[in-house]
């Protein structure tokens, strides 16, 4: 058996455990919703601000849509530039809500454009950009006004139905979605802060700092609070944007598939004599993995289940790095090698499986362990569910929360990442 090593701080585990490279390169598709303020270089402010490195290019033609960029010569030209890390999309403000644009234009153009930047950027992320409703709503018509959306009472009707369009085609294709529309939402909630020009259309640059705050943590995975980068706001302002953005993204990330393509690493061995076989039982959703395993001894591999011949007994550190092209996530376990290898000597052994689960989680223990407090965390550090080990056969139902990543804690020496998924 083996024992998983504390390796992170309970409060940022689930988001730091995931590390991103500090140099991203992100092309933005849209339109003036995009342009206005230049949104991409506002997200690259606060990039740099952050000590990170944001490679920006665009194509925001006032009133583009989707399927326009679909057969926009520009458009292709940068995509097939290739070396994308993130490609951003953002639709027409009003096709999402006309369900003529949504399903024969909106939808089947984001399906193509995914097609085309995977041809050209194997390792490329899309997300798409939620973007907000008319300040008061009002009915929403296509060229002719042949077909047009019911008639909006107020700016949160207009954005519950951009919310519920945007939702629909980031899950039919499993790719993230910043919810700008949504933070705006929350900010015009609660408070009389504007957002919207007076065209009661595009962003005032506090709207467009908002967008940017939004699309800055869907990329890096990242809280933006505390950044200095202000945009010419005042600090206090630009602190309670930030705080609203976070509170948008991280309170509810499962929405936005905030981590659906970090990749998860996980394995098991066997152990016969001095050979250990190991089972490779990393996930990601979209990209191919790349493994690093440090066996303990001074030895490597790159390959995805390996075996290892050991020259003498004792206890040796396993480290699996899975990686993709942007994230990489780690696994540490120690095992004992030699004659001892298979006895359970100190009774401190822990095991939980499977994982990821789709609701029962299976615990193995040592018999010093019954008896113990476990704990579950989501990814803010909120305590979900605790329990205590009766047995060293132990089973604890998951099937309750929300699918994504959470945190299984055990006393002080035994932590794992567990992650939920939903049939």
């Amino acid at each position: 058996m083996k024992t998983k090593l504390t390796l992170l701080l309970l409060a940022v585990i689930l988001i730091n455990k995931l590390f991103a490279q500090d140099t991203l390169s992100v092309l933005f598709l849209g339109n003036s919703y995009s342009s206005y303020n230049n949104l991409p270089q506002l997200v690259q402010s606060l990039s740099s601000s952050a000590g990170k490195t944001l490679i920006i290019d665009s194509n925001m033609p006032d009133g583009l849509s989707m399927s326009g960029h679909t057969n926009n010569a520009t458009t292709f030209s940068k995509i097939s530039q290739g070396n994308w890390d993130y490609v951003i999309l953002q639709e027409q403000s009003q096709m999402p809500t006309i369900d003529f644009y949504r399903y024969n234009e909106m939808y089947p153009a984001i399906t193509d454009l995914k097609s085309l930047i995977e041809q050209y950027n194997p390792c490329a992320k899309i997300i798409t950009y939620m973007t907000w409703g008319r300040q008061y709503g009002g009915q929403q018509c296509g060229p002719g006004a042949t077909y047009c959306s019911p008639v909006f009472v107020d700016f949160n009707h207009m954005q519950d139905s951009l919310t519920s369009a945007y939702l629909d085609i980031s899950e039919q294709l499993n790719i993230q979605c910043a919810p700008v529309g949504v933070t705006w939402q929350n900010i015009l909630n609660d408070t009389t802060l504007i957002l919207h020009s007076n065209d009661n259309s595009h962003p005032t640059i506090d709207g467009s700092y908002v967008a940017a705050l939004t699309i800055y943590s869907s990329i890096w995975k990242q809280p933006s609070n505390g950044i200095t980068f202000n945009a010419g706001l005042t600090q206090s302002r630009a602190l309670y944007y930030q705080q609203m953005s976070d509170n948008t993204i991280f309170n509810s990330q499962n929405d936005w598939n905030l981590l659906i393509n970090n990749p998860i690493a996980n394995f098991s061995e066997t152990i016969s004599g001095f050979t250990a076989t190991f089972t490779n039982l990393s996930t990601s959703m979209n990209n191919t993995l790349n493994y690093f395993w440090d066996f303990g001894d001074g030895n490597t591999s790159s390959i995805q289940n390996p075996s290892h011949t050991y020259t003498t007994s004792g206890t040796y550190t396993i480290t699996l790095i899975a990686s993709d092209c942007i994230f990489t996530d780690t696994s540490i376990y120690t095992i004992q090698i030699g004659t001892n290898s298979m006895k359970e000597s100190t009774g401190s052994e822990f095991e939980l499986y499977p994982n990821p689960t789709t609701k029962q989680l299976n615990l193995m223990v040592g018999s010093n362990l019954l008896g113990s407090v476990y704990t579950v965390y989501d990814n803010t550090a909120k305590l979900v569910l605790t329990g205590k080990i009766s047995t060293e056969n132990t089973s604890v139902d998951l099937g309750n929360l929300s699918a994504g990543l959470y945190l299984f804690r055990m006393g002080e020496n035994f932590t794992q990442t567990v992650k939920v998924i939903k049939e």
